[in-house]
């Protein structure tokens, strides 16, 4: 007879007890938004600058954002914002192919930086920004916000102690349906658009989580008419693990993440990387050989809780923002949880697929 199964509790601290830093942030956008709404709401870590092209923008940022720590001061320069005394950590939410000469710039300054996903266009880049980063003694975290969840933590703990046997296989899936329109982001090779790197880096990145980084790649993908890619379809094997991955922006899809194993499987619900909820099956494990599983939710399932989001949201960026703040407070140059192995990782089978399909972005060209 063997036992019921017993979920292992997450290692992910309460990001409401992280050390408080002072942010700023360049390219106040929509996802910069989320980033301050919630550091706010679950952090104790609070805005005290801003950075856009436009000061009106800036300012208007700063106003929506003002906290009991008082109002974030604005800039139209980058120099400028990375003078203002007291700046202890800087977010970077600019399009992708901004991403790296702002963050060098943030770097440069010796200055911590957190920088939203992809960290960079390719792994050259990467690359480059971390060696500078070395070099001037800065912190560096792409800003992978589901690696650094509780769920993703347990997941990985799951694998790890072999309840689900040795991994055979990852699948993984993230697709959503964007009209065709030159104009937007999404479709421009010049803001390093199309559906791989912004959508296809979430189910890479799980497959990475969950079995590692893959020794040989193969894709399939089709362009749209900018020349980006629209639909996606990757395979991968890292030592004896396959994975699959769908990425595209042509056609929406379930958003799930499933580990199968020789004793058992990891089914995570839909919209898998946002905080949500996994299902661990053992297979006829039970009495009378019945399978046995065993539910993570985060309602039940973690020592601590993450405020109420007014929206029906989440805070699920809580945790990128308070592994960033241990981490400069602890001194390290990179988090333990995700740091330039993972990034690379990921970057470089993305560079990978785009060699396969036929995307090339301008800068690239140079």
């Amino acid at each position: 007879m063997t036992a019921p199964l017993t979920l292992p509790t997450t290692s992910v601290p309460d990001p409401a007890k992280a050390p408080g830093l002072r942010w700023g942030v360049i390219a106040p956008g929509g996802i910069a938004r989320n980033f301050i709404g919630t550091m706010h709401a679950a952090t104790t870590s609070r805005l005290t600058a801003v950075c856009s092209r436009s000061l009106e923008r800036a300012q208007a940022f700063a106003e929506d954002f003002e906290s009991d720590a008082g109002l974030a001061h604005a800039y139209a320069s980058v120099d400028d914002f990375l003078a203002h005394e007291g700046l202890e950590a800087v977010y970077v939410a600019s399009p992708h192919a901004q991403h790296f000469a702002l963050a060098t710039k943030v770097v440069e300054a010796g200055i911590p930086v957190v920088i939203e996903k992809p960290m960079t266009l390719n792994a050259a880049e990467a690359r480059e920004l971390f060696e500078t980063a070395r070099r001037t003694g800065a912190y560096v975290q792409e800003a992978m916000w589901s690696c650094f969840m509780p769920h993703y933590d347990v997941i990985r703990q799951v694998i790890e102690s072999g309840v689900i046997g040795e991994v055979t296989a990852v699948i993984a899936d993230h697709c959503q349906y964007f009209p065709f329109d030159p104009e937007h982001r999404l479709y421009a090779p010049e803001l390093g658009g199309g559906a791989l790197l912004d959508l296809g880096v979430y189910p890479l990145a799980f497959a990475h989580w969950a079995a590692g980084s893959p020794t040989q790649v193969h894709a399939t993908g089709t362009l749209t008419a900018t020349g980006v890619d629209e639909m996606v379809s990757i395979s991968g094997l890292s030592g004896r693990t396959v994975y699959a991955v769908q990425t595209g922006l042509g056609a929406r899809s379930s958003v799930e993440a499933h580990v199968l194993g020789t004793r058992g499987k990891i089914d995570v619900d839909s919209w898998f990387f946002v905080p949500n909820s996994f299902t661990v099956t053992q297979f006829e494990a039970g009495d009378n050989g019945k399978d046995v599983t065993e539910r993570f939710t985060y309602e039940d399932s973690l020592p601590y809780s993450l405020p109420a989001h007014p929206d029906g949201g989440n805070y699920g960026m809580a945790f990128e923002i308070a592994e960033a703040a241990r981490n400069i407070r602890a001194g390290l140059l990179e988090s333990p949880r995700w740091g330039a192995r993972d990034t690379l990782a990921v970057l470089e089978v993305m560079d990978r697929v785009r060699e396969i399909v036929g995307v090339r972005y301008p800068s690239e060209a140079k």
